[in-house]
Parts: C-alpha cells; structure tokens; sequence
C-alpha cells in the first residue's frame, strides 16, 4: 500500500485525542498505566517488591475508581472511531470492577503468605483483567469486545492456577482454558456471521441494519445473533454450559474464587446489556424473534435456578457450594435481562442486584480467604464446627453475607431481590418469578446450614486460630458488611444509583 493510499484508509480525525478524549479514558489509562509501573517495579531487585508492587497496585486501581467517580455525571463520548463509549453506564460498571479488584487484593495480602505464593504477577494479573472488564463494558464494537474479553480471560486462567504446585489449581485452569476458548469460538464465529451479514462490527451499525430490514431478518443474522448470546450464557456459567465451573471455583485460589464470581460475571452481563440492547432486544427485533429469544432465556434461567440450586443442597466443601449458589444467580440475572426491555424501571434492578451480588461475594470468599487451610483444605461443613466460639466477629460477618445471599432482610441481597422480583411481575413474568422465589427459599437451607455448624455444633477442629490478621483483611471484610446492612438498611441511595445509570444508558 503507497503512501496515498494508507492516508486515505486511516482518517485523520482518528489521530486527533483531544483533552475530552483523554479525560473520558482516564480509568483506562491510569490501569494501564499501574500495569506497567508494577510490571517495571517486579523486576527491581533492590527493593521489597511484596509491599512496593502490593501499594502501587491499590494507588492506581483508587485512582481509576476516582477518574469513573467523575465521569458519572459527564455526557457520553465516543472514543477512538465509535469503538468505545465513556458513559455512566460504563463509568458505573469501571467502579465496580476495580472496587472488586481493590478488595480481592486487600484480602490477598496474608493469604499468598500463607499459600507460599506471594509474587508480584499475583497483583498485574489483576489489573490486566480488570482493564479487560473495563473494556468489555465499554466496547461498541464487537472485535473490540472480543479483545477485551480475552484479555479479561487470559489473565484469570493464570490466576486460576495460581498455585502451581497444587494439582487441583492446575486442573481447575486447564479445564477453564477449555471452557473459555470454547465461549470464545462460539462468540467469534457468531460476530464473523454478522459481519457476513451487515458488513461491519460496529454495534450501532448493525442496528441501524436492523431498523432497515424492518423485522425481515435473514437466518444467518439470527444464528449470528444465537451464537454471541451462547457466548456469554457460556461466560456466565448457565445450565447447561456450567460443565467443569464447580470445579474451577474449588480448585482456584480462594481470592480468586471471589473475583471470579463477583467481577467476570458482572462483566459478562454489563457487555450482554450493552450488546443486546444496542442490537434492539426489546426494540428493534421483529415480534416473532423476540419472541423467540425470550423463551430461550427464560428456559436457560429456570434449568440454572433449579439445576444451581438443587445440587448446592448436596454439598459439603464450601467452595462447590458456593460455586453452585454462583451459577443459580446466573438464573436470577437472567430473570432481570428478560423483563428489563418490558417495564419502566429497566435494567436498574438488575444493576441493584449485580452491586449486592458483588459485595455478598468478595466478603464471604474473603473470610474463606482467611479460613482456608494450605492449598485452600479445611473448608467442609464439618471443619466449621464450633467456629463462633474461635472467632465471632468473623462468624458474625459470615452470617451477614449468607443472610445476603439467602435474600433475606435487612440485607441488601433482600432488596435486590425484592426489586428484582417486583420488576419481573411488572414485566408479566408472573410464573417465572414464581419458581424464583421457591428455588430462593431452597438456598435458604443451605446457606443456614452452614450457620448451624458455625454456631450449632461442638468444636472438633483449631484451625486458624494462630493466624495474623493484616489490618488490609479487616478493612476489606469490614467494608463489605457495612455495605451489606446498610445498602440494606438505607437502599434509596443505591436505587437512585441504578436508575440514574440506566437512564442515560
């Protein structure tokens, strides 16, 4: 390609980055830009790279949570040639995701001491996949969005099997990698059969194709559009696409564990919002295709509450459980995605409950942090026995989060719910709440049981209770009860939250 030939393919404006611009990526840039510091700070010898690379990691990660923070109240801009949008949407979704980082770092601290794993790749690997999250709820472009995802991945399979030496944590990452690049294939072949289709990736291009067709869709469009939602229900671990998940979360560092469920799934479903939305679900999409894509959402949501639910009751490692309990609120969100384009709150509730799904999460898995034996052991029901008497406070704060996830009041998982519920019914969704809340009273079972053996039963085991406590640990622990009671408590704030977000959406 001759030179006149290459400045009549790059367009000139796409070189311009203006101070708009550069203030509308400052989350982006400040991650990427803590990813190459911390990477340059791992390979100095002369100084203590476990606290330097640990500190430098949480300095940057604050200041993108306070560059989203200011981006929450600013129009909307397009970014590089319409790839990316910096909006509150995506501003709320950045916040989040590094908050999950921030806490899943405070509670690492000790834990990678205890594990003999305390590396500095431990922290860049997680701001790599945090940048991937930012990305991926911020892509208008579906190449970009498949980028952001394997950047989000690749960094979580390394996580996963952090712990090199443990067979358990190397399997749980090899049967990952498979899970994840068999979602990826799938997403990438149904955007290569919309390109076919529309000649462009651009998610606002391949809706004004929509508007244009007038509902007269052609079928590789609709498998297109079938591949790219079996992409993420893949990510999101939906029955029955779950497959080796269970095994995953047991066999992934217990920090981890907590990341995963709080910040890849709440990733998944920020960019399934954004791409179906702006694809015309709900809108756009001919009755008939609607029509058929709501059944299938709404079978894929009940088979995982139930399936999720059901084979939680029968387990006794806590991390299975809960791994279980993760895939049955994938049918829970599932519930808001199908009745938010059809009431007039939207996808706030759905976004009220991702925020209390998320703080439920990182608390309990960082007091299994804590709990946890070397290579994460001693986590059955029975190793619990008797703990209150060991440790109060921190039974106390594990009755909290459970409380949560049960959805009971006055916990912020009550209100999630409740709004959850209460948006679906207006939607019309009457029976498929109906057998939400009965699969919601089966998790109260065994969400409880664990407080039975935590309070209930003999002590018959002293583990843990020679360990320190760093003062990052109960910091972390700390502000993930206090969001929980009083998000609970005083849930105005966060609904208005959820409802400003969604508007400007």
């Amino acid at each position: 390609m001759n030179m006149g030939n290459m400045m009549s393919f790059i367009k000139p404006e796409l070189l311009v980055f203006n101070n708009l611009m550069f203030k509308s990526s400052a989350p982006y840039l400040w991650v990427l830009l803590g990813i190459a510091f911390v990477i340059v700070l791992s390979v100095l010898n002369k100084i203590n790279k476990k606290w330097f690379v640990f500190i430098f990691m949480l300095v940057f990660a604050c200041l993108g949570v306070r560059s989203a923070f200011q981006l929450m109240n600013e129009p909307a801009v397009l970014l590089f040639n319409q790839m990316l949008v910096s909006d509150s949407f995506g501003s709320f979704f950045n916040i989040l995701f590094l908050g999950s980082a921030i806490i899943t770092a405070l509670s690492s601290f000790r834990y990678l001491d205890k594990q003999e794993i305390q590396h500095p790749e431990y922290y860049i690997l997680l701001l790599l996949s945090s940048l991937g999250m930012m990305l991926m709820a911020s892509a208008l472009d579906l190449i970009v969005l498949f980028i952001a995802l394997e950047i989000m991945s690749l960094a979580v399979y390394v996580l996963v099997g952090f712990r090199r030496h443990d067979r358990k944590s190397n399997e749980a990452a090899l049967k990952y990698f498979i899970l994840g690049s068999v979602a990826s294939v799938i997403f990438l072949y149904g955007v290569a059969l919309l390109y076919g289709v529309t000649a462009t990736t651009q998610i606002r291009e391949i809706l004004k194709h929509v508007h244009a067709s007038q509902g007269a869709m052609s079928p590789l469009f609709v498998i297109g559009v079938g591949l790219i939602l079996f992409g993420f229900l893949f990510k999101v671990a939906c029955v029955p696409l779950h497959m080796w998940m269970p095994d995953v979360y047991e066999g992934a560092p217990a920090p981890i564990t907590g990341f995963m469920t709080a910040g890849l799934k709440t990733a998944a479903f920020a960019a399934f919002i954004r791409v179906f939305t702006s694809l015309g679900y709900g809108t756009a999409f001919s009755v008939q295709l609607q029509n058929h894509f709501h059944d299938l959402l709404w079978v894929f949501a009940v088979a995982t509450m139930v399936v999720g639910n059901l084979v939680a009751l029968l387990q006794t490692n806590l991390k299975r459980m809960l791994a279980y309990s993760s895939i049955a609120h994938s049918g829970y969100l599932l519930v808001g995605i199908l009745s938010g384009c059809l009431n007039q709150e939207g996808y706030a509730p759905l976004l009220v409950y991702l925020m209390a799904y998320i703080v439920m999460n990182l608390g309990v898995f960082a007091i299994l942090s804590f709990l946890s034996s070397r290579d994460d052991t001693g986590l059955s029901l029975y190793d619990l026995s008797g703990l209150s008497r060991r440790h109060p406070v921190f039974s106390f704060c594990l009755a909290v989060f459970l409380f949560s996830m049960a959805g009971l009041p006055p916990t912020v998982g009550f209100v999630g719910k409740y709004w959850l519920f209460y948006s679906a019914v207006q939607a019309g969704e009457v029976s498929l709440v109906v057998i939400s809340v009965l699969c919601s009273a089966v998790s109260v079972y065994y969400y409880l049981r664990v407080l039975v053996y935590v309070y209930m039963r003999d002590e018959v085991s002293s583990f843990g209770e020679q360990r320190s406590l760093s003062i990052f640990y109960h910091f972390a622990v700390g502000l993930m009860v206090i969001c929980t009671l009083q998000w609970g408590l005083m849930p105005s704030s966060l609904l208005q939250i959820a409802k400003k977000v969604v508007m400007s959406f």
